[in-house]
């Protein structure tokens, strides 16, 4: 009998659907463009505590309606999180192939610059990378691809040492196989589920990131708007119109919760060590 999911999982997974929905769709609920300023209604509160009734979650510092903001931002940063997560997966993904088949000289190097990776705190490389080549949309979502990949090598070459040495590979080899028809065809998807998971938990992971270099100034540049932008613009109206900042942290912390959560129920869906712990 299958384990029913949890009430826990159906939240997570209800509260991402709706938050694709929303990034998607999410402007019919706002009669206002996100450029779209009024400063006689600047710092107004929700209508739902005595704010004008068209601006339902408040107006932020210079009159902007914060629902019309809070859609164009949630849509910019998962659109940088799932960027540069992919982007991350694939380059490690690649990379730990590459370590994996010609090793030598070839695997010791790919993993010194994973090992180099690893043992610099991100945020420090981003600054320094922002501070040298300046900021742009693509440049920030290549820079937020950067994160993790170190983590996706290992795990991808970890896993292509040990089905190299399976017999099944032996004999797909002996039998004059292509090393490229081996790792699509027969090792790529034994290693499919472990970077499925590992790709549910870099997303937040890359969301936080973002709403850090953005709080800071550093990373989405107006006139585009993500969700650590608005929390950042907020910080000086924390005492008088806490909605700004209130709203869009409200959601960075169920999206990064949401995540975190369907990817623990897929590690453990997926994960045949712990299928053989639990039987």
């Amino acid at each position: 009998m299958k384990n029913k999911p949890s009430i826990l999982l159906i939240f997570a997974s209800a509260v991402l659907i709706s938050a694709v929905a929303i990034a998607i769709i999410g402007d019919i609920f706002s009669p206002f463009a996100v450029t779209d300023q009024d400063l006689l209604n600047r710092l107004k509160p929700p209508s739902f505590l005595g704010g004008p009734d068209q601006y339902l979650l408040g107006t932020d510092r210079i009159g902007r309606d914060m629902v019309a903001r809070l859609v164009s931002g949630l849509r910019m940063s998962l659109l940088v999180a799932l960027a540069g997560t992919l982007i991350g997966a694939i380059v490690g993904t690649l990379i730990g192939f590459i370590a994996a088949h010609f090793r030598g000289y070839v695997e010791e190097i790919l993993m010194m610059l994973v090992d180099f990776q690893a043992s610099l705190p991100f945020i420090l490389i981003a600054l320094t990378l922002l501070a040298f080549f300046g900021n742009s949309l693509f440049l920030f979502i290549i820079l937020m691809g950067l994160f993790g990949w170190e983590t996706y090598a290992r795990l991808a070459r970890g896993v292509v040492l040990s089905a190299t040495s399976q017999p099944y590979s032996k004999a797909i080899t002996s039998l004059g196989a292509h090393p490229m028809r081996l790792y699509l065809r027969h090792i790529l998807p034994n290693v499919a589920s472990a970077l499925i998971v590992q790709i549910t938990l870099t997303f937040p992971q890359i969301i936080l990131l973002e709403t850090s270099l953005s709080f800071l100034g550093l990373g989405i540049q107006s006139p585009n708007t993500s969700l650590g932008q608005i929390l950042g613009d907020g910080r000086d109206y924390l005492s008088t119109a806490w909605w700004i900042s209130v709203w869009p942290g409200l959601l960075i912390f169920v999206i990064t919760l949401s995540m975190s959560i369907l990817g623990d129920a897929l590690r453990d869906r997926l994960d045949p060590m712990l299928k053989i712990r639990t039987t």
